[in-house]
Formats: C-alpha cells, sequence, structure tokens
C-alpha cells in the first residue's frame, strides 16, 4: 500500500483511498480574485462543515484532509477525518488515523471518544467502552465525548444513553443545532424516533439547507408512518440529489409517488 504520508493527492478509489489522505504539507493557494475567501485550515474547516451537513461525508474527508494541509496540529482537522472516516464505514483508517492523532495530542478527550466510537462499530465493545471511560474522566469532557458515551452505552438501558445525551446538548453552546443533529441520529439508530424528531425540527430550522437534517428528519417520520416523511426526504434530495440512501429512503415509502420520484431521479 502506497505510503500514508508520501502521496500527494486524494483518491476516492474505494480500495485505497484514506491511505493517501494528507496532511501538513502546506501548498501555496492559486491567485485569488479581490475579495475571494483566503483558502486557510479555517476556510476548509467551514467547507467540511458544509458537506457533512449535506450528507457527503467523502467530500467532508477531503476537506479536513485539507485542513490538516494548512496546519497539521489543527485538531480540529484530526477529528473530523477520524469523524469522517467513522461515518464512511471505514473503521479501521479511522483507528489508525486517531493514533496517529493521539501522538500529537496524548490523551485528548474527543481523539479518545471518537477512537471509543470506531471501536464499537467495529464491534471491538471492551476497548470502546475502556477508551469511552479514559475520555469521560479528562477534565476538558465535552459535547462530542458525551456523544459517544452514549453511542457506546446505546446497548445499556435508555437511561444510560438518554443521560449521556443530555450532558451532551447542555454543554453545546454555540453548537447546539450540531449536537442535536447528531444526538438525534443516535436517537434513530436506537429506535427512539420521537424523541428524535423533537430535535430535528429545530435543527431544519437552524440549518434549513441541511440534506442530512431533513434526511434524518424523513427516516423517523416514515419509521412512525407520518405523512410528512416524503416532503422531508424530497428537501434531503433537492439539497443533495445524487444521495443513494436518500433516494432508497424515499422509494421504500412506495406507492405511486415513490415510483414517480423514482424516475425523476433516474432521469
Amino acid at each position: 500500500m502506497a505510503s500514508l504520508i508520501q502521496k500527494r493527492f486524494f483518491t476516492i478509489n474505494r480500495m485505497d483511498r484514506f491511505s493517501q489522505l494528507e496532511f501538513g504539507e502546506k501548498r501555496p493557494d492559486k491567485d485569488r480574485s479581490q475579495g475571494e475567501p483566503v483558502r486557510d485550515a479555517n476556510y476548509y474547516l467551514k467547507v467540511a462543515l458544509k458537506y457533512w451537513l449535506a450528507g457527503d461525508f467523502e467530500v467532508a474527508l477531503r476537506n479536513y484532509s485539507r485542513v490538516l494541509e494548512h496546519n497539521n496540529l489543527d485538531i480540529e482537522g484530526w477529528i473530523g477525518q477520524v469523524l469522517m472516516l467513522i461515518e464512511l464505514g471505514e473503521y479501521k483508517e479511522a483507528l489508525i488515523w486517531s493514533d496517529k492523532a493521539l501522538k500529537l495530542f496524548p490523551e485528548h478527550a474527543e481523539l479518545l471518544a471518537a477512537k471509543a466510537v470506531a471501536c464499537s462499530r467495529d464491534a471491538m465493545m471492551d476497548k470502546a467502552v475502556a477508551y469511552s471511560d479514559n475520555s469521560i474522566s479528562r477534565e476538558d469532557v465535552t459535547s462530542r465525548v458525551w456523544l459517544a458515551r452514549a453511542e457506546v452505552m446505546m446497548s445499556r438501558k435508555n437511561q444510560v444513553m438518554e443521560g449521556c445525551i443530555s450532558k451532551a446538548i447542555s454543554s453545546a453552546g454555540k453548537k447546539s443545532a450540531i449536537v442535536k443533529l447528531e444526538a438525534a441520529r443516535l436517537l434513530r439508530k436506537k429506535g427512539n424516533y420521537s424523541a428524535a424528531i423533537g430535535h430535528l425540527k429545530e435543527v431544519v430550522e437552524e440549518f434549513p439547507k441541511s440534506a442530512l437534517a431533513w434526511y434524518e428528519l424523513g427516516c423517523c417520520q416514515a419509521k412512525l408512518g407520518l405523512p410528512h416523511a416524503k416532503a422531508a426526504l424530497e428537501q434531503a434530495l433537492q439539497f443533495h440529489p445524487d444521495w443513494d440512501e436518500a433516494k432508497e429512503a424515499l422509494n421504500k415509502l412506495g406507492g405511486f409517488w415513490g415510483r414517480f420520484f423514482k424516475r425523476i431521479l433516474q432521469n
């Protein structure tokens, strides 16, 4: 496999795309027209968040990688990269990159929490609990740490998970809508659709163009047989037309409208 550091450009080839993530090399930006934003680490952090909200985890990952090109000591770039690898189901790669980050930021609570989630998704529950225990023992426990704890403890009693989510939301500050979106995704995974919908309705008010939020809302509404599900999934596809998961969710609603939108989306 090609070196993780020497390869310069990101590739979306499924076999080796994540072995070629780049960091630490600062490239000069192309000539900018007057008034264009400076494409520095902060710029790419904002772009990465935009694509995460759009449910495009592949492009979000690429932009977190660009953050680290400009500043390989940017902790948000490292955490974001690990979390996007988890979103894409690349759990072993997420573990590799979390270990790389932990060499730079030893015992960082959010990195330990992200590693706990990667272990949990990869069915290594003993390790997941151990890393989660370590993360919540740190002084800098954040909403991300509590959300990770909620996921690791998902198989336990509802009260444990709900308590972690409550702590995540209460400590979210200005990131309240982001944290509520993540909380809702966990609640949907657990099957607590009504609770998830309560959060998601607030999220789509804050981020009305977030395909991810509309998708999660539509999926929860569909599970409860609510008539608004189709409209929510349509909104998701309006903002992310090529999202296969949203197309599939809409098609599963069945009937005439499912077949109708399937034909439209395939054209």
